[in-house]
């Protein structure tokens, strides 16, 4: 009977006709359709389907389409109407539609599409008894990070495992909840199976195989997505509430760089593959894209710039909404914020040109910044560099955001001084192009800040979402502050705090299109009520300064650029409109 169940599952999850498949805007899809005894046959077959798996799961937490949830989450900003950017950062928020015709929903049918195939791919080792113990604890690796994400981004989904039988046997939607629970469990299992075999485990599925991880590196790093899983599951700081945090934090300590780590590993990540696209960061390469440059980067504009929340983070004088009277069509004459924070300089290019942003769309979601520490000429695509799933940086966070829930102030203090936002520094693993190219002097500071234990909730809050919007972002996948935002009702009002099962299943399957978000559903199930809105936290945390009187002279950025280097917008499917 598992034989047959797992012939079956070859078919890959098609329900109602709808096939899933791995991330649209990748050049390279997995097209393993092995029989049981080819696959069992030979362990060569085993790790290539099973890295098949990890591709589909991978390339959809790095694809292009992360963007959209870092738009929601106040992290980039755009009045772009190309893959309906400006919907997703229109202020105040709008209801987005889940309709087959709306080009926005694009977004998150890439995310259900690339979770569930990961599943289904999975589901084929557990569900035969075949599978050696050491694919197996890769297996359940590969299943519990699939649904994680598919229970952090989704309303609800099929939990499906390896005991359906798709010839007798109907899927039946779950909630978030239920799907997060099966995914703690697979990660629990995936760490006993690989302490289980320590002395010749190896993963080897990612999709580039030049790189492995033993026993320990490997159950540091399912330690980490169990932590940022458990703790991504709330939608609200009610929810959050009810969260096992004593759960994320031993997660977390047990995490890559945390104290109770088995290796030394400070960075997840895995090499680009080829020069073209065939394995990347799709999500820095959009997110960090450049336009409209002259000689050197303080002319350029960011094709989808700092949102102003991350400026307002380091600089709580600086305006929560940009003010109309400075977005003067082609320029952005707003002065430039001033921090003790180095980051703000060190990582970010202050500019007055405005790029694609148009004021008579809304010009209260102008920028004058765009990162600079993630820049890659354009392209991300370069063998030179790797695709970051999480950092040691990450785990700092969900560790002091633990110790905060659980009313461990002085605890928190101590970690917060000991991570970026004090004196740590983010694991990258390689050189960043903008530090080989002297766009930016050092891609790894420290914010300089000092926590005592006395922090108010408000203060502890305005921290961590600070490290999230500086440090995580780009470096751990798409949704990190999007879910860290929600948790905590950060988010403005309206905002969509999770994606509706795609309008394409729901058609298929005759059951009635939903969707979330818009301001005249703040409060309602899947959308923020703007309770806690990050706009108004830095008043709440005692932050907030009237921002000094000055003209709008600056310091450029000087680092001359190579105009050969910066790919056209055409050159990857991208324009502005």
């Amino acid at each position: 009977m598992k034989n047959n169940k797992f012939k079956l599952f070859l078919s890959v999850l098609v329900f109602g006709g709808v096939l899933f498949t791995s991330c649209a805007d990748l050049t390279v899809q997995n097209t393993n359709e092995p029989t049981t005894e080819a696959v069992f046959g030979d362990p060569a077959n085993l790790t290539k389907l099973l890295r098949g798996g990890f591709y589909d799961w991978s390339t959809a937490v790095v694809t292009s389409y992360g963007t959209h949830p870092d738009l929601i989450a106040d992290q980039i900003t755009s009045t772009n109407n190309v893959r309906n950017f400006w919907d997703f950062a229109q202020e105040p928020r709008i209801r987005l539609a889940n309709t087959t015709s709306y080009g926005g929903a694009a977004s998150w049918r890439v995310f259900y599409g690339g979770f569930n195939s990961a599943i289904t791919t999975a589901n084929l080792f557990i569900a035969n008894p075949d599978t050696p113990d050491d694919f197996l604890a890769q297996a359940y690796f590969l299943r519990g990070v699939a649904r994680g994400y598919l229970g952090m981004f989704f309303d609800q989904g099929y939990l499906i495992d390896e005991d359906f039988d798709a010839s007798t046997d109907t899927p039946e939607f779950v909630p978030y909840g239920q799907i997060i629970d099966g995914a703690i469990a697979d990660l629990d299992q995936a760490i006993s199976l690989a302490a289980s075999t320590s002395a010749t485990f190896s993963f080897n599925a990612m999709p580039n195989p030049a790189e492995s991880w033993d026993s320990d590196e490997f159950q540091d790093v399912v330690n980490s997505f169990a932590a940022r899983i458990l703790a991504g599951e709330a939608r609200t700081e009610a929810e959050a509430a009810s969260t096992d945090w004593q759960a994320v934090l031993d997660y977390a300590e047990a995490g890559i760089g945390g104290p109770d780590a088995l290796s030394s590993i400070g960075v997840f990540s895995n090499s680009n593959i080829g020069s073209s696209g065939e394995f990347a960061n799709y999500y820095a390469d959009w997110s960090n894209f450049i336009v409209s440059c002259g000689s050197s980067v303080s002319s350029c504009s960011g094709y989808l710039p700092t949102d102003v929340k991350v400026t307002h983070s380091m600089d709580p004088s600086y305006p929560t909404t940009y003010p109309t009277a400075q977005a003067n069509g082609t320029t952005a004459d707003l002065a430039p914020a001033s921090s003790t924070d180095p980051r703000l300089d060190g990582y970010y290019v202050y500019t007055t040109n405005a790029g694609f942003l148009r004021s008579t769309r809304n010009p209260n979601l102008y920028s004058n910044y765009f990162s600079g520490r993630l820049w890659s000429g354009n392209d991300w695509w370069q063998e030179t560099n790797d695709v970051i799933l999480f950092t040691d940086t990450e785990t700092d966070l969900l560790r002091a955001e633990a110790q905060v829930m659980l009313n461990q102030g002085l605890a928190a203090a101590n970690t917060l001084n000991n991570s970026t936002a004090g004196t740590g520094t983010t694991t990258i693993g390689f050189t960043l192009y903008s530090e080989t190219n002297n766009i930016v002097a050092d891609a790894t500071l420290s914010g300089g800040y000092n926590f005592t234990g006395t922090e108010t909730k408000a203060q502890q809050q305005f921290a961590l979402m600070r490290e999230y919007a500086v440090e995580v972002a780009g470096l751990g996948g798409a949704g990190t502050n999007w879910a860290f935002m929600r948790r905590h009702d950060l988010l403005q009002e309206g905002t969509m705090t999770m994606f509706p099962v795609p309008g394409t299943q729901l058609e298929i399957l005759g059951i009635d299109i939903y969707t979330f978000g818009g301001v005249e559903n703040a409060g309602t199930a899947g959308t923020a009520s703007g309770a806690n809105s990050w706009t108004a936290l830095a008043a709440k945390a005692g932050l907030a300064k009237a921002r000094p009187a000055g003209d709008n002279t600056f310091t450029p950025n000087n680092a001359k650029i190579d105009a050969s280097s910066i790919n056209t917008l055409s050159a990857k499917g991208a324009k502005s409109n």
